[in-house]
């Protein structure tokens, strides 16, 4: 089958990660797939690629332009910006559609952006929307013409043959805004079991950091305010005065880096507190590998963070808020933990219950791994999609989630 995958994203970390994994996962299944995107972006080249856009960013030529439009527009120029981008888009999008004449359209939602599932619908080609954040949810940069942009939502919605959606958050929220509901199925993110293996080098990560001795509870990101790692300091602070073995271990990089670092000084903590700083993604695996417990403190209410299938494939025993996307993925007290939203007070029980229990880490994170494996692979995230594509005179006859969604509903809070 023919794949036209079309985007508008810098095609970097969380972004391309996903962009590249899925159209691998297309090709390795037998399919022949186009990617449509920016002048002068490739996802396959620049996918885990830390966007924090800083004047030493190695950017050059378009994707420099790229990164000042991005950095210096005010953001009402750059919402403009995004929608005049539909004026450009038949001139990318149309002469590959002509040259792939039995291939249907893979969208990556973006604000603004409508030209694209037009003219799928135009050229009479089956389209495929995903949808990895909308309108109305808090996203990094803000957002100034809301209305219009709901508008143009409630259009492709109406026009798209298949909606994804990365949580039964954005799936419920679709379908308020005019998507049907048999179009519309929850398709969490999910690895690509060959990057995320145990091959032993996370024991060079613990010595490398002197972590051997220690219990280590990890997290990797982006270090954005949201995800509060600075309340994961405070708490494995207080953790240490019984438990002295435990350590702290982040990987990335971010906005709050500077504000991290200077708790770890007033704290005490600089040798309790270990920042790799940004990592090449095919060192991740071992980074995570290092970890005894690995914690997602805090998170939107509506994304499917990447990082979450990442330490579950690993086999490690995740700690998660209790959030829909969430709950649509970890099964409590099977395939992970998952303490009341916002409520720090049991975010330090969890922790404490499983720094005292290895058993219950090596169970916990065995059972995540086995989910995993078998239900949040990129490849069957591909195969749903060609199944969808594939037979949609039988729709009917399909779960309106994908496979790896649907026993995992009984996980509740306690």
């Amino acid at each position: 089958m023919q794949v036209v995958y079309h985007h508008r994203t810098m095609g970097r970390s969380s972004q391309g990660m996903h962009i590249r994994s899925l159209v691998e996962a297309f090709r390795a299944e037998g399919h022949e797939v186009r990617i449509v995107s920016l002048p002068g972006i490739d996802p396959r080249q620049t996918a885990g690629v830390m966007p924090f856009l800083r004047e030493d960013d190695p950017a050059h030529g378009i994707n420099r332009l790229w990164k000042n439009i991005s950095r210096k527009c005010p953001q009402f120029v750059f919402e403009l910006l995004e929608l005049l981008y539909n004026l450009f888009i038949p001139f990318r999008l149309l002469p590959v559609l002509k040259q792939q004449t039995s291939a249907f359209l893979y969208e990556r939602h973006a604000y603004f952006m409508f030209m694209g599932v037009l003219l799928g619908k135009l050229t009479r080609r089956q389209v495929v929307l995903e949808v990895n954040e909308l309108p109305g949810f808090k996203r990094a940069r803000g957002l100034v013409m809301k209305r219009l942009a709901l508008k143009i939502d409630r259009h492709i919605f109406s026009w798209a043959d298949h909606i994804l959606c990365v949580s039964s958050v954005l799936a419920e929220e679709a379908k308020r805004r005019g998507a049907k509901v048999d179009r519309v199925h929850v398709v969490p993110n999910a690895i690509d079991p060959k990057r995320f293996q145990s091959l032993g080098y996370g024991k060079l990560v613990r010595k490398r950091f002197d972590l051997c001795d220690s219990v280590v509870v990890g997290h990797v990101g982006l270090f954005y305010p949201w995800d509060r790692l600075d309340v994961l300091i405070k708490i494995v602070k207080d953790i240490r005065e019984s438990h002295p073995e435990v350590k702290i271990l982040l990987v990335g990089d971010g906005p709050e880096m500077e504000k991290l670092r200077q708790m770890a000084t007033e704290f005490g903590m600089s040798d309790t507190l270990v920042f790799s700083g940004p990592v090449k993604r095919e060192e991740v695996a071992a980074y995570i590998d290092a970890m005894d417990i690995c914690v997602l403190p805090d998170s939107n209410d509506f994304g499917s963070p990447i990082a979450l299938f990442e330490f579950m494939a690993m086999g490690k025993p995740v700690v998660v808020p209790d959030l829909g996307p969430m709950r649509d993925v970890v099964a409590h007290k099977l395939t992970g933990l998952i303490f009341p939203h916002a409520d720090y007070d049991a975010l330090k029980e969890t922790l404490l219950r499983l720094i005292e229990d290895a058993n219950l880490r090596r169970t916990v994170g065995d059972a995540a791994k086995r989910t995993a494996l078998k239900r949040h692979t990129w490849t069957e995230n591909a195969r749903f999609t060609i199944r969808l594509v594939s037979d949609s005179n039988e729709l009917g006859n399909l779960s309106s989630s994908h496979p790896g969604i649907k026993e995992l509903k009984g996980g509740r809070t306690t």
